[in-house]
């Protein structure tokens, strides 16, 4: 049987619309513990703000979150899915797209979201689909600032910090073996 987006994705996405300010953005994802929001105007989706959207376009620019709005730093269009398509559908469009989670969309009305971690919770072999479209030489990156979360090199498990070790991404207990 094969695994469909409507088995793996979040159902109840959080919107915000497109003239609240992106400090409200940020507080509203605080609140929920989530790391992206839909914005809707006149109930369609119109675009996705992330985490990274607020910290690239907003954060690191120095500009005052009170004083943008979402429609100026979401991502537009929506990249959707139908939940009756298969999962590795999803993940070929999210590394096709360069993207981590897609919109769910059924008779135009949104019904979730699906992120890659959603689609390596359940079906974990997928997760080099996914990652086919970042081949970049590991060991010619620096040690990061921050942490680097995904799939180790080694025993292909998930981890919130992977550290670059011999040109490998590995997790902490596969860097102590070695």
């Amino acid at each position: 049987m094969e695994l469909k987006v409507g088995d793996a994705m979040t159902r109840g996405v959080i919107y915000v619309k497109p003239d609240d300010n992106v400090q409200r953005v940020a507080e509203i994802m605080r609140q929920n513990d989530i790391d992206s929001v839909i914005i809707i105007d006149n109930c369609v989706g119109v675009g996705t703000i992330t985490n990274t959207d607020i910290i690239k376009k907003v954060v690191a620019d120095g500009k005052d979150p009170k004083r943008m709005v979402a429609s100026q730093i979401m991502t537009s269009p929506l990249i959707t899915i139908k939940p009756d398509e298969d999962i590795d559908d999803a993940a070929r469009k999210m590394r096709d797209n360069a993207i981590r989670r897609l919109i769910v969309t059924q008779d135009s009305n949104i019904i979730g979201i699906i992120s890659e971690f959603d689609i390596v919770r359940v079906e974990p072999a997928l997760h080099l689909l996914i990652r086919e479209h970042s081949q970049w030489d590991i060991a010619d990156i620096p040690s990061p600032e921050g942490t680097i979360s995904g799939i180790c090199e080694v025993c292909s498990n998930y981890s919130e910090v992977l550290k670059p070790l011999n040109g490998r991404l590995t997790c902490d207990e596969c860097a102590n073996e070695d």
